[in-house]
């Protein structure tokens, strides 16, 4: 029988992950960005799953996929994207699709859902963040602070407060329940975090597939109407018809 993995082991786990990118342990990440610039044979796929989906990923040889469910929250697109490099990196895959459905929370799922949460937010980056900020009590207003800094998503930053005892129960159903996006507003920040991608967004591919058709088309190894085609496919047909293309500037 495999033992689970402690909390520890999976806050030293995701700190790791972050030395080896040659990323800050303990600071805030866009972990998309990084994503794409240190593994450059992902491709990642935004699309409008159900409801029930949050993500999934496919690894072999040849290929590495994370697909993100772009009806949710762009905090929970975020924490799903950290969940899925757990499935691909961490553990060990056998190559077959693996499926997040939420009402499905094995133990794998499990181990998923707190590396993300530690790859966000490490145990030492958040108590940091708190001394440096003089956070000694946890309010609506100190959860927002933390979540708009780190980007982790509010129910993710509830469960980890619950878990280490540092809210109740009753305060995190209170807490759940607020109108978030109108919460962070009130207190000066943005509420992209608490939003799903927009409509004309939630179809979206980034990284290796993009990067390949750019090559097969700069080495001539592909046709015009065959990139279009591909580009197409790919929920880009931005780069077909050129939008936003003379939004460029050198700024």
């Amino acid at each position: 029988m495999i033992s689970l993995k402690t909390d520890k082991q999976l806050n030293t786990e995701a700190i790791e992950l972050r030395e080896k990118w040659g990323l800050n342990p303990y600071g805030s990440v866009d972990i998309t960005s990084v994503v794409l610039s240190k593994i450059p044979d992902i491709t990642l796929l935004y699309i409008p799953f159900s409801e029930k989906t949050s993500g999934m990923c496919i690894k072999d040889e040849n290929i590495q996929i994370i697909g993100i469910n772009s009806k949710m929250t762009k905090g929970r697109q975020r924490f799903t994207l950290a969940h899925e490099l757990y499935h691909l990196l961490i553990e060990e895959n056998s190559g077959k699709p693996i499926i997040c459905n939420n009402p499905l929370r094995d133990d794998s799922e499990r181990e998923a859902d707190k590396f993300a949460s530690y790859l966000l937010m490490s145990e030492e980056g958040l108590s940091q963040y708190c001394d440096m900020n003089s956070i000694n009590e946890w309010n609506l207003t100190s959860i927002i602070s933390v979540e708009q800094y780190f980007q982790i998503s509010h129910r993710a930053l509830l469960i980890r407060l619950l878990n280490k005892g540092l809210i109740s129960r009753k305060e995190y159903d209170e807490y759940g329940g607020k109108y978030i996006s109108y919460e962070a507003r009130i207190r000066g920040y943005g509420d992209e975090l608490y939003k799903p991608s927009p409509e004309e967004d939630q179809y979206m591919t980034l990284g290796k597939y993009i990067n390949t058709i750019e090559y097969l088309d700069e080495t001539k190894k592909i046709s015009q109407s065959k990139k279009k085609e591909l580009l197409l496919d790919g929920y880009r047909g931005d780069l077909v018809f050129n939008v936003d293309e003379g939004d460029d500037t050198n700024d």
